[in-house]
């Protein structure tokens, strides 16, 4: 992976999304393994996990198209082989905007290699929704999101149950996937279904030289929307205007005056 959302991508398969790999392998992970392969500089898989019977499962991100992709997972094939002595299963998840051409083979005359490729939009986001793993819960962002409303307010739900520090967390990595799903994207923009705050800060595009992208959503909406949220954690969230406002960055008197606004 080298795009900007690889490190997101990253961040989150630090811990095993528990339900992702039980939907591909059918089988609880029994531990996370070291992905790094010292005797090969800069190489190291995506996520490595050991299978509740031994197996060894390798699986690889992709938010491109990568016509080197059966020569990259053949060469990781040898690699985990020969410092696990098993050879693993493979899998290629697909998470890109454009349409997947991933080729799952490498066959020469004398070699025939294979492995799984898996466009994400080919799975229901409910089975990572339903997750206890928040992992499994940001990455349901990238599946095949059927009912956005009902997706939305699972997300509320989870968001209520976290401390400022993971929902902040959660909070950023959800809008970076988001780009990759331009759809629910724009409806966090829009519609501001959650208490969301598209904060520049939290994108990695913006750094990458994407400011003039950001000028209109940022500049003229972000104050508003700050408000919006805030509004929408007391008054349908019950938290309190101190919690809000510290979270949030905005002055309590703003946000006082704005309440009354709805009493009248």
């Amino acid at each position: 992976m080298n795009q900007p959302y690889d490190k997101t991508l990253r961040e989150l398969f630090q811990e095993v999304p528990i339900n992702l790999i039980k939907l591909f392998t059918n089988k609880k992970v029994k531990k996370l393994l070291d992905n790094s392969f010292p005797q090969v500089s800069e190489q190291q898989a995506d996520l490595l996990v050991e299978l509740e019977d031994g197996e060894i499962f390798h699986l690889e991100i992709q938010s491109v198209n990568d016509y080197y992709m059966p020569k990259r997972m053949l060469f990781y094939y040898l690699l985990i082989e020969k410092l696990y002595k098993k050879f693993p299963k493979q899998m290629v998840l697909y998470v890109g905007i454009d349409k997947n051409y991933i080729k799952n083979s490498l066959n020469t005359d004398t070699l025939s290699f294979s492995y799984e490729v898996v466009d994400i939009r080919d799975i229901e986001c409910k089975n990572l929704m339903d997750s206890e793993s928040l992992e499994d819960n940001i990455i349901s962002i990238l599946c095949n999101i059927r009912n956005p409303d009902d997706f939305f307010d699972k997300i509320r739900k989870r968001l209520l149950n976290l401390n400022n520090k993971q929902r902040e967390d959660y909070l950023r990595k959800l809008i970076i996937l988001a780009r990759l799903r331009p759809e629910i994207y724009e409806r966090f923009k829009k519609e501001s279904p959650m208490p969301i705050i598209l904060d520049k800060k939290y994108d990695p595009l913006y750094k990458e030289g994407y400011e003039e992208a950001y000028q209109e959503a940022y500049q003229e909406a972000y104050q508003e929307a700050k408000v919006k949220d805030a509004i929408l954690m007391i008054d349908k969230y019950k938290l309190s205007i101190e919690e809000v406002s510290k979270d949030l960055e905005i002055p309590k008197e703003l946000i006082i005056k704005n309440l009354k606004k709805l009493t009248k």
